[in-house]
């Protein structure tokens, strides 16, 4: 059945037909998919501007010292300034080939239609495929129930999750703040101790989640906001 549904959904686009409400609904899932992390990687890269600019400038506002021109507090913000300006446009690169789904969303759906998978005869997962398929047979607007009782049981735990992770970042960026903050100040009166050291390991270490968590909070909410096209594919 999965090869059939394949199939059946590549002779769908390819025929251009705009009359099936099964596949519009797909169509319009996919393109949302994508509008979603354009949203999202958009806000991201003006944070990651904003960042950039506010550090070069104190950059050059940073008190220096007589032995040394460039000194923690300087070399800080000169790191999280270049960093934010290349995070910036990695994710403006990102914005612009989701646009270019989002807005022509047939072509990219195509080419996911190969890892739908070909699941054994009398699965679960080769039931979902078998409701899809009847689905785009039957020129209905209504979803089958077990499509949408698998849309149902992944949005329970999607979008808690998504919304722990958002969470849990702004709290994040929060005490990474604090950690830089607190670095920077002492750096002005005095030379690194250990304890510094851990505090310097431990606010790497945040920005690290930091973008890590950036990366699932959309991952997440792209799949908490259109969840069909991924149940069609993952189950």
């Amino acid at each position: 059945m999965s090869n059939d549904l394949r199939a059946m959904l590549r002779n769908l686009l390819k025929s251009g037909t705009d009359s099936n409400p099964a596949l519009n609904s797909l169509l319009e899932d996919y393109a949302r998919y994508h509008f979603v992390l354009v949203g999202f990687a958009g806000a991201f890269v003006v944070g990651f501007l904003l960042l950039g600019v506010f550090s070069l400038r104190r950059v050059l506002k940073s008190p220096m010292t007589d032995a040394r021109r460039w000194t923690f507090e300087r070399r800080t913000y000169l790191f999280f300034g270049l960093t934010s300006l290349f995070l910036a446009m990695a994710m403006a690169f990102i914005v612009g080939v989701n646009l270019l789904n989002a807005l022509d969303p047939r072509p990219g759906f195509s080419g996911t239609l190969s890892g739908i998978g070909s699941p054994s005869p009398g699965t679960p997962r080769a039931e979902l495929h078998e409701a899809f398929a009847t689905w785009l047979q039957s020129g209905s607007t209504e979803r089958p129930v077990l499509v949408q009782d698998s849309i149902d049981e992944r949005l329970a735990w999607q979008r808690p999750k998504a919304i722990v992770c958002g969470l849990l970042l702004v709290g994040l960026v929060a005490a990474g703040t604090r950690i830089w903050s607190t670095l920077i100040q002492r750096s002005r009166v005095r030379a690194a101790t250990g304890r510094d050291r851990l505090l310097l390991a431990a606010g790497i270490g945040n920005a690290m989640v930091c973008l890590l968590l950036m990366i699932m909070v959309i991952a997440n909410t792209q799949a908490s906001l259109a969840p069909l096209g991924l149940t069609l594919v993952n189950g």
